[in-house]
């Protein structure tokens, strides 16, 4: 039999000029192993292939980067990747081999000519250099023609510093679409760090970050390998043209860009030099601060829990949510853009309507999937462009709107997760929307809609919109998908947490995000609660998270579908950093990768308590779905709180030790005494280690 397969066998590009559903037999060398999953990739002198097993890899689980081998099966197509699925054990004929040698392309060369074969692109440089290969595609650039790589969940790059000067790209051409035919969603594979090699004696070792926003300036810094002068080159186009400079030679770089202009962009790319070798970053584009109010308003459609509030109540407005939306948008002056997923409430076309015929440049933009059925009484000369579905990649699910973004005193910007339907998500489905009046952050939103109305969506993107902001003395950041790596912000947001998270979701289904909420679940001092809606599809993480003792609650199955899209960080904490983050961004890999998604995070205390406010009677409205988690929480009291520094515990739990952390996450003490005593007027936090759960308790003394 074997004698029979080797001498029928092909070179690989003959058997793949025979097309799917050919039975084939071709011999060549591995290109990769397990950092890309099961498949495989072999090549030849002629032409490479895609391998992959329909039978859990037991036909290929012994094949490694080097080998030669020898394998039959048939072909087929994936998402416009020609496949061989094998129909018996490959042959491995020795092991070790040298690998083909990466052919040297540009990005506009990657297609169905270069399919699986082992590639080479000189000077790429990525367009979220600074940040993290996070599970999904990253764009890249390379004498100006653009391409893609993907990184799988498990391999190797994965939460990796992106490069932000230029590199040699290797990897495995390869291709995924949905379009048919098949001519797009080309991309690369790199495999490992070997894949991705920094050119130069001197490289930057981290991201460019911006600090010290003020009207007319910011800061810029970074970190080199080797010690090298600080300079950067900045301008109001990509152009740029103007260099500050400081020669003095050191690793830790910041730089001082002066008398800008407020609430205005600048592209910026800095650089070191060191003698002959200079270390560029990528361009990025940074905001001044406006001169607007900075005022946050945030409103939620059901009750809230003003109980924990610290000063400032969160508001329920119920039936008024149309009302409200339509109230901001009877402030227009000048220009009104919204960007709604989808809409049917009367009231608020009305006043849409109202806008257009006082004179206000009215535009929208919306998704052709979904009814819509509020646009049919919009004005027809009121201007409207759709995003075209693409079966399985994505929408636009953006809910905002951007009101007279050229005014420092009236310029809005509307987000949450709340779309315009009436009565699902307006009135029934529990949501929130956001309001803030700044005009640089309404200037940031309007750039990312000037991107999709000239009709560029999804993964056709670009990451070119500002993502720091002071807001009247207030950090905000901002990111759109998918162009941005809207989740390793999500990430860095759950990494930075202290002592208390709550999230609630609707869809939750991203492993890198479970496992990171996990993993601070695990840490002394963390509390962590959330809800989720969607809790018996496939990929939804909340079985891992309850495994796991996160005090996480399904919602599934209830009235009225959870719709927020919100995480609350270290809300009462404020010698920490107190975080909101919220938009139309749910947890899940469509929409890093597909969707068209805004997500807003804002450092301030009491936007998040008032968010606190609100997840704080979800949560307790679903005690009777408690987990076991839920109620090991229950089975311990600390009383009194607050209390004037004698502390007791009460359980009928079995409890072996108590750790006691002051408020800056110091550990001062460990016992197993359920009674003792603490210094007044502060704030503990108690990790509770129980037989049957570990759970936190938060402590106020006078």
């Amino acid at each position: 039999m074997l004698l029979s397969q080797l001498t029928y066998t092909q070179d690989i590009l003959t058997a793949r000029s025979q097309g799917v559903g050919a039975n084939v037999t071709v011999t060549g060398v591995i290109t990769n192993g397990d950092e890309l999953g099961s498949i495989r990739y072999i090549e030849d002198a002629t032409a490479g292939l895609a391998l992959y097993d329909l039978t859990t890899n037991v036909l290929l689980s012994s094949c490694v980067r080097g080998d030669s081998i020898t394998v039959s099966g048939t072909l087929v197509d994936y998402n416009g990747l020609l496949e061989l699925n094998p129909t018996s054990a490959a042959f491995i004929h020795s092991n070790g081999n040298t690998l083909p040698t990466p052919q040297n392309v540009t990005p506009n060369q990657i297609g169905e000519a270069t399919e699986s074969e082992l590639v080479q692109i000189d000077n790429v440089i990525f367009n979220s250099g600074g940040s993290l290969f996070t599970v999904g595609t990253h764009d890249f650039t390379s004498n100006s023609q653009s391409g893609k790589i993907y990184i799988r969940s498990g391999q190797p790059l994965e939460n990796s510093l992106i490069p932000s000067g230029p590199v040699t790209l290797i990897g495995i051409s390869s291709q995924y679409t949905f379009f048919i035919p098949a001519n797009d969603g080309y991309q690369i594979l790199p495999r490992d760090s070997s894949d991705i090699i920094q050119s130069g004696n001197i490289i930057l070792t981290s991201g460019i970050t911006q600090t010290n926003i003020t009207n007319n300036s910011f800061d810029l810094s970074w970190s080199t390998s080797d010690s090298a002068t600080t300079e950067c080159n900045y301008g109001l186009t990509p152009a740029l043209g103007t260099v500050a400079s400081n020669p003095i030679n050191q690793m830790n770089h910041s730089i001082s860009l002066t008398g800008l202009q407020s609430a205005t962009f600048y592209y910026a790319q800095c650089f070191s030099v060191r003698g002959l070798d200079t270390a560029f970053s990528n361009m990025g584009i940074y905001s001044t601060a406006s001169n607007s109010s900075g005022i946050i308003r945030p409103y939620f459609n059901h009750s809230i829990d003003n109980s924990v509030s610290t000063g400032v109540n969160a508001q329920n407005i119920t039936s008024y949510f149309n009302d409200t939306i339509k109230a901001y948008i009877d402030r227009a002056d000048s220009t009104l853009d919204i960007c709604v997923y989808n809409a049917s409430d009367a009231l608020i076309g009305s006043a849409i309507n109202d806008a257009y015929n006082r004179g206000v440049q009215v535009r929208y933009i919306a998704d052709d999937d979904v009814v819509n059925s509020m646009l049919n009484s919009l004005d027809p000369n009121i201007p409207i462009t759709y995003r075209t579905p693409i079966p399985a990649a994505g929408i636009m699910h953006n809910k905002f709107l951007v009101i007279d973004a050229n005014s420092v005193n009236n310029s809005w910007i509307m987000t949450g997760s709340t779309n315009w339907t009436n009565p699902s998500n307006l009135f029934n489905d529990y949501n929130n929307l956001i309001f803030v009046q700044d005009q640089a952050l309404a200037r940031a939103y309007t750039l990312e809609f000037e991107e999709m109305w000239s009709g560029v969506f999804g993964s056709n993107k670009e990451d070119n919109t500002p993502h720091d902001f002071n807001v009247n003395g207030k950090h905000m950041e901002l990111y759109f998908s998918p162009s941005d790596q809207t989740t390793s912000h999500i990430l860095e947001f759950i990494n930075s947490v202290d002592y208390t998270l709550e999230f609630a979701l609707l869809e939750f289904t991203r492993d890198d995000v479970g496992d990171a909420i996990i993993d601070i679940h695990n840490n002394f001092g963390t509390n962590v609660r959330g809800i989720i809606e969607s809790t018996n599809s496939q990929y939804s993480e909340f079985s891992n998270l309850d495994n796991a003792g996160v005090s996480v609650k399904s919602h599934s199955g209830i009235p009225k579908s959870i719709h927020h899209k919100y995480a609350i960080a270290d809300a009462d904490i404020t010698a920490s950093d107190p975080m909101l983050l919220t938009g139309s961004h749910n947890w899940s890999n469509n929409a890093e990768n597909n969707s068209d998604e805004n997500t807003l995070i804002i450092h301030d205390h009491a936007t998040a308590n008032i968010y606190l406010q609100e997840f704080t009677k979800r949560f307790n409205e679903l005690g009777s779905t408690s987990t076991i988690h839920d109620f090991i929480k229950i089975d311990v009291n600390v009383y009194p709180n607050p209390s004037m520094g004698e502390i007791n515990i009460q359980s009928k739990l079995d409890i072996y030790s108590i750790n006691v952390y002051q408020e800056d996450g110091k550990l001062i003490k460990n016992t197993n005494e359920k009674n003792f005593y603490l210094e007044g007027n502060k704030i503990y936090f108690l990790k509770i280690f129980t037989d049957s759960g570990n759970i936190v308790k938060t402590v106020f003394v006078k």
